[in-house]
């Protein structure tokens, strides 16, 4: 049996027609792709710590993806969806750290810390409970709203990335200030 010729030379490929074809820019990384990218260096690096956790995370984000109750949109493209989870996953954490330290078990929270940390690597750096005070006065200010029925004007306009803050931490904060200038 012969094998077929071809008769076509490839044209080598350069970044910029990668970058084309992909349609992303240099050094801009979901963070979902960069989870993937993670996971194959800690498989790699057989990291017992890292692993488990990069794990779950992709698990959760598998779940959502199917798991589309009330009409719910996720995307994993969509790094405010991932943070999403990602901001999820570290409140899990928090709460099992509290309870290993009520409960006398250094040792394991010592471990969900370790876990913790791993977790905040991935999101930007979170705002500060200031820093979301002084951008929702600035949009009180410009409404010029009062009262807890303009929460959510205020949440329309205050523009804060879900990566950046948890939307309950910004809805808190935002609820003790229409509260406190009504």
């Amino acid at each position: 049996m012969f094998a077929p010729r071809l008769y076509f030379r490839a044209r080598p490929t350069t970044t910029a027609v990668l970058r084309r074809c992909l349609g992303s820019t240099a050094g801009a990384q979901t963070l979902d792709a960069r989870l993937k990218a993670d996971l194959k260096a800690a498989m790699k690096a057989k990291d017992k710590v890292r692993l488990p956790v990069i794990k779950g995370i992709l698990s959760d984000i598998l779940y959502a993806e199917k798991n589309l109750a009330g009409g719910a949109s996720f995307s994993r493209g969509s790094d405010a969806d991932v943070a999403a989870i990602f901001q999820r996953a570290i409140r899990r954490r928090n709460d099992s750290i509290e309870s290993f330290v009520g409960g006398g078990r250094e040792d394991l929270a010592e471990t969900e810390r370790a876990k913790l940390a791993i977790l905040q690597d991935y999101l930007p750096t979170q705002l500060t409970v200031e820093q979301i005070e002084e951008r929702a006065n600035q949009v009180i200010q410009q409404l010029g709203v009062t009262g807890s029925k303009a929460m959510g004007a205020v949440m329309r306009d205050i523009g804060i990335n879900p990566t950046e803050a948890p939307k309950a931490k910004i809805a808190e904060v935002v609820k003790r200030l229409l509260t406190s200038s009504a």
